[in-house]
């Protein structure tokens, strides 16, 4: 018989390649159209490529033999904005290889900048993919005309031609089951592509593979000024929520589950999870808490939380929570923003999660050009009233194109257009402020009162400063990390034993965050030993 790695070796060949140059490999979207193509009998092969850089010459050599010996008849690359600059890189490399096949780009950039993409790529699919990939390919494999597929554009005959996308996927029960581990996976590790085993795959996946990424709906019932979400619902006429049946959704992570026992958690990345109607969230709940029975995270909208439901939740199985305040002022949040969720629903909220007794993460946005040091201090003020512990998420505020905020920004900010594209949303400015922002969320609410005060009455003097650094240094060094480790616990149910043992899973990924607060050379050299360490070659 076989060994499960020898089929990945005999894969040598294949119809498609999908490459993604994400960090980890917690690709929901590649991995869905991989499976879709598998559906429609097609060979496909996932090569992933964590964090590949513009000058990673060895690593784009490798790229190119494997593309050389697997001969696809089309190479696709998912990106984000911020992996633009790569994805250009290594589509310039593949040509010059004399790598011949057509180059597809997908995913949420070529959808939002497609002129921009257009420049290095044969086709861009615009929009979601899953459907019409199959089609792209087929035509492809039968030499009938590609460039009047929907949602596909190219500019291989001169003009750019622009295809309309296909509407959304409405009946989501259709599409394939992803699993945790793609079949048919490659992956770089040093200078050589190796095939994707379950020992390589904790070491790359985020969490050490303990946690099962799913999505059981499509769509968001916001369109906030700063997310692709507003370009979205634009772009499909429409704001609408898809979901997967409960049967459905509890028939993958049956399967996934029965496949893999050391997965810890389930990690719904629906935009807003409780965005579903109570009687679809009562036999969820049900079947969850009966056939799953892991704890599982969820993301939610405050104006969307309630008690009621919260509680049936958690019954479920219910640990993690992560919320987003955004900001401390309802001006921000309404006309800035265009967030319909003000900072009484996110008190609210918080209140319940703390009566519920969950573990929880909150984000606020930074380096708004919009905001005040005024409404910077209400956010402020909001946290420290906010119950402990919890666990914060902070974000620089990134203009991507295609939204109302990138337009805004532009023009009455003078922010460059292709800003976007080198500026990491995890990278905030390290100013005052910002310190005692992040700072906020730890130390007990009168030390944080105590130093807004100082701020308001004499601004960043230097005994505001050091005694800023010295609150710093006792939050970084002490607070943040016990926050940590009691969030941890009180998602195993209050269990330290089980909390210990799945610290090393959150290592890496703590640490990553943990170290943004700072700032130096010294910083920027701990990310890289992280990342070397994650791929092995520390």
């Amino acid at each position: 018989m076989a060994r499960p790695d020898e089929d990945h070796i005999r894969f040598s060949q294949a119809e498609a390649v999908l490459i993604s140059l994400q960090v980890d490999l917690d690709t929901i979207g590649l991995k869905s159209l991989h499976a879709v193509l598998l559906q429609a009998g097609f060979s496909s092969i996932i090569l992933y490529l964590p964090g590949l850089l513009p000058a990673d010459l060895a690593v784009m050599k490798a790229v190119a033999t494997f593309l050389r010996r697997t001969r696809p008849r089309f190479i696709g690359i998912s990106l984000m904005s911020h992996e633009f600059t790569a994805a250009a890189a290594l589509t310039g490399f593949l040509r010059r290889a004399g790598i011949d096949v057509p180059i597809v780009w997908g995913g949420i950039h070529p959808t939002i900048a497609p002129e921009m993409c257009l420049n290095h790529a044969d086709y861009i699919c615009v929009g979601e993919g899953d459907a019409t990939i199959v089609e792209f390919l087929a035509a492809l494999k039968k030499g009938h005309d590609i460039d009047c597929i929907a949602g596909f554009w190219s500019r291989r005959k001169g003009p750019v031609t622009r295809i309309r996308p296909a509407p959304p996927i409405t009946e989501l029960d259709r599409l394939p089951h992803i699993g945790h581990m793609p079949r048919h996976s490659f992956i770089i590790r040093g200078n050589k592509i190796i095939p994707l085993n379950k020992s390589i795959f904790k070491t790359y996946a985020r969490w050490k593979g303990t946690v099962y990424s799913f999505m059981a709906s499509r769509g968001c019932p916001f369109s906030c000024a700063y997310c692709c979400n507003e370009y979205l619902s634009r772009m499909y006429e429409t704001r609408g929520i898809r979901r997967r049946s409960v049967d459905s959704i509890i028939a993958e992570l049956e399967t996934v589950v029965g496949r893999n026992p050391d997965i810890e958690y389930i990690n719904f990345q629906d935009d807003c999870f409780l965005a579903c109607p109570d009687d679809y969230l009562t036999a969820f709940c049900r079947a969850y808490q009966v056939r799953i029975g892991r704890p599982f995270i969820v993301r939610c909208i405050p104006a969307f939380v309630s008690e009621d439901r919260l509680r049936r939740l958690k019954q479920a199985g219910l640990s993690w929570i992560s919320m987003g305040l955004q900001s401390g002022s309802d001006y921000i949040l309404t006309d800035i923003y265009h967030r319909r969720s003000l900072v009484k629903d996110f008190l609210k909220a918080a209140e319940i999660v703390r009566k519920m007794d969950l573990a929880v993460y909150y984000d606020v946005i930074l380096d708004n050009p919009f905001e005040t040091d005024a409404e910077r201090l209400d956010t402020i003020t909001v946290l420290a009233a906010v119950p402990r512990p919890f666990f914060l998420q902070l974000f620089s505020l990134v203009p991507f194109p295609g939204t109302s905020l990138y337009e805004r920004m532009t023009e009455e900010c003078g922010t460059s257009p292709t800003e976007y594209l080198e500026h990491n949303y995890h990278d905030y400015r390290k100013t005052d402020l910002n310190r005692l922002i992040r700072i906020a969320g730890y130390l007990p609410p009168p030390v944080v009162g105590y130093l807004a005060s100082r701020y308001l009455r004499g601004g960043a003097t230097a005994a505001f400063r050091l005694r800023l650094r010295l609150a710093g240094l006792i939050s970084a060094l002490w607070i943040e990390p016990l926050t940590g480790f009691r969030l941890l616990r009180k998602s195993r149910q209050g269990d330290t034993i089980q909390a210990l043992r799945l610290l090393p899973a959150f290592f890496r990924i703590g640490v990553s965050r943990y170290i943004k607060q700072f700032e130096g050379p010294t910083v920027k050299r701990i990310e890289h030993l992280i990342r070397d360490h994650s791929s092995g070659q520390w």
